[in-house]
Parts: structure tokens; sequence; C-alpha cells
């Protein structure tokens, strides 16, 4: 019986450790980073369709975004 006990404790650790890396907060580079390339991908599909907007609405959108993807 112990044995069972221990083992399920250490798949519920394993379990909240991966948890856990999946939401790690970026550092403040790679958040930068992140919401460049996004930024960018957003203006490149507004040029395309033609939408209206402009620079700063491409990184407030895409700021948004990288801040919902990590719960900040």
């Amino acid at each position: 019986m112990p044995a069972k006990k221990e083992s399920s404790r250490k798949s519920t650790a394993k379990k909240v450790a991966s948890t856990a890396r999946k939401t790690k907060k970026p550092d403040l580079q790679e958040f930068l980073d992140r919401v460049e390339k996004r930024a960018y991908e957003l203006y490149q599909e507004r040029m395309i369709t033609g939408a209206p907007g402009d620079d700063i609405s491409d990184w407030f959108h895409a700021e948004n975004e990288i801040k919902k993807m990590y719960k900040l």
C-alpha cells in the first residue's frame, strides 16, 4: 500500500510541475519580442485586408493578446 501512495504523490508533483511550466511568466525581453512579432503580423493582416488602423493599435492589440496568453 505505501508504494501506491508514493507513486501517486510523484505523479501529482509531475502534473503540478508541468502545469507551472506552461504558465511561466516571460521575462521582459521575451514579452516584448513576442509583442513585436505579433504586432507585425497584425500590421501585415491589416495591409492585406485594407482594414483601418495604425501601428499603435496593432501594438496594443498584440500586447493584449500576449498578456492573455500568459494570464497577466
